[in-house]
């Protein structure tokens, strides 16, 4: 089965392949010859063996016309010495050697070899008139020159399933005797999405806003019953409720941020609200000693590896 990309697209670059080169001298003998197909010597690259196969006056594929183009293929060989159902990922050029300019002309691709499918290239790499054209250096002396450098990933892809999701949670927590808190308010934890959260509030600032600003955050907490590879990504919406009119509640909203067993265990604002504003009577944020925040949790997606 001949696969294939459209018609090449071709770089230029002065250093050769670094895995095989083939010079085809009395190149005008393959049209006085008939010849259909060149294949290559063996080279190797990876654990793999390949070789270049050229076909001077191109290949059908459907009902493409195959008149006027050179086709060249990447091919693995030797496969019977590989598993029943093997595959082997690689990203390949295939180059023309420009005499005129010292140059190579390379097409590149990126592909899956396997069994339905042991070769790959381009089906149109380079017109026949391109190609015998003196002015453009491919044909010298009766001349050609192909090359071919192949490098195979050996790796194993991390494969993450993804999951979107729309797990809403709203709740208000009432912190009383506010004048009276330490460093931190620390909500009780819940559960939503399957992971445990819990809100902190500073209310004489964290970090370099203390004593400046309110700030808020949410926490998350690694869950035993979870994948220690899971991720989870949350909208997060914070409000301290202006109590006397409930028209100035202000808040902040979260959206880009991924929890995780080993990233970040908190994510929020360290200057949710200027302490001046918040402890202004006339403002409504604290009303008998007491704070109202309001915090919105809307899972979006969960993630595993």
């Amino acid at each position: 089965m001949y696969m294939a990309t459209d018609e090449a697209e071709m770089e230029t670059r002065e250093a050769s392949p670094a895995h095989f080169l083939v010079k085809i001298d009395s190149f005008s003998l393959i049209e006085t010859h008939g010849i259909e197909k060149l294949e290559t010597r063996e080279f190797k690259s990876g654990k793999y063996k390949w070789r270049l196969v050229i076909y001077p006056n191109g290949v059908e594929t459907g009902n493409d016309d195959k008149a006027g183009y050179v086709s060249v293929y990447l091919a693995i060989t030797n496969t019977t010495a590989l598993s029943s159902n093997w595959e082997v990922n690689a990203v390949f050029s295939i180059c023309l050697f420009d005499h005129i300019s010292n140059n190579y002309r390379y097409s590149i691709g990126a592909r899956r070899f396997h069994v339905l499918n042991p070769q790959w290239g381009f089906k149109k790499f380079i017109s026949k008139r391109n190609l015998t054209d003196p002015s453009n250096g491919y044909v010298v002396d009766d001349k050609c020159v192909f090359g071919a450098e192949v490098f195979v990933n050996e790796n194993k892809a991390v494969i993450e399933c993804m999951s979107l999701k729309s797990i809403q949670y709203k709740q208000k927590f009432k912190i009383s005797n506010f004048s009276t808190l330490k460093a931190k308010w620390v909500s009780t934890k819940f559960t939503v999405g399957g992971h445990l959260w819990t809100i902190e509030v500073y209310p004489y600032g964290f970090g370099e806003e203390i004593g400046h600003s309110l700030s808020i955050y949410l926490r998350h907490f690694v869950s035993f019953n979870r994948p220690s590879s899971e991720r989870v990504k949350p909208c997060f919406t914070a409000r301290v409720i202006d109590q006397l009119n409930d028209r100035e509640n202000r808040q902040m909203t979260s959206y880009d941020h991924w929890f995780s067993a080993f990233g970040c265990a908190e994510s929020g604002w360290r200057s949710f609200m200027k302490l001046s504003t918040l402890n202004d009577p006339n403002k409504g944020y604290i009303v008998k000693d007491c704070c109202i925040v309001e915090i919105e949790l809307a899972v979006q997606a969960i993630s595993a590896s």
